[in-house]
């Protein structure tokens, strides 16, 4: 088996294997749970090539070894710690950013204070990026809009720079028991796509594309 699929199946997967019941009743089951998103992930990026992975994360690590934040900045890093590349994050928050620092030791991590769509435009870069992973502005499940407005510009700033085989995820999604209705992070990203005929090929507490 691939050393690192082992490795974070054995590690991390029971941690990501989060039962979450605060919200039943009202959201689906599913919260916190980025035990299978994060592998399927992964494995994308591994069908591809087997080194020099360059990978971009907006939002960053805020509390270490809190599982139900996901820890997506540790297990990136470590991943390309593995297989060679760079893992940068963008925050906003000026705190998360030096928890991040203080907490990830590697040369391959780097983080960057500033809002995420003004970053992005920033980077010349793009086009030869394995993941965006988009992860930044936090929801509001009784209200998206603002957030979900965000993560779409994120998207729509990196689109233009897509490269056969990339891989985008959003975090933090869900639906409304009563309606089913979606709520989340990428609520607007996955309409936006759906009207451009790409549909996502995994779509719970994380949406994932590949393009």
């Amino acid at each position: 088996m691939n050393t690192w699929l082992d490795h974070y199946r054995r590690i991390y997967y029971p941690l990501l294997n989060i039962r979450f019941d605060g919200t039943q009743g009202v959201l689906v089951d599913g919260m916190y749970n980025r035990a299978v998103g994060f592998d399927i992930i992964f494995r994308l990026l591994l069908n591809q090539k087997q080194s020099n992975f360059n990978i971009v994360e907006t939002g960053t690590l805020r509390t270490p070894g809190n599982w139900m934040d996901g820890q997506s900045a540790r297990l990136f890093t470590e991943f390309v710690d593995l297989y060679g590349g760079q893992m940068r994050s963008v925050d906003i928050d000026s705190q998360a950013c030096e928890a991040a620092r203080n907490s990830i030791a590697s040369t391959n991590f780097s983080v960057a204070l500033s809002d995420s769509v003004a970053w992005l435009q920033q980077q010349t870069d793009l086009d030869q990026v394995d993941l965006f992973y988009l992860d930044s502005y936090d929801v509001d499940w009784n209200d998206d809009t603002a957030s979900a407005q965000h993560h779409l510009n994120e998207f729509l700033t990196v689109q233009p720079n897509i490269r056969p085989g990339c891989v985008v995820a959003i975090d933090d999604n869900s639906r409304w028991v009563n309606n089913n209705r979606r709520t989340g992070k990428g609520s607007r990203i996955v309409d936006y796509l759906y009207g451009q005929g790409h549909l996502p090929i995994y779509d719970e507490y994380q949406i994932i594309f590949q393009f």
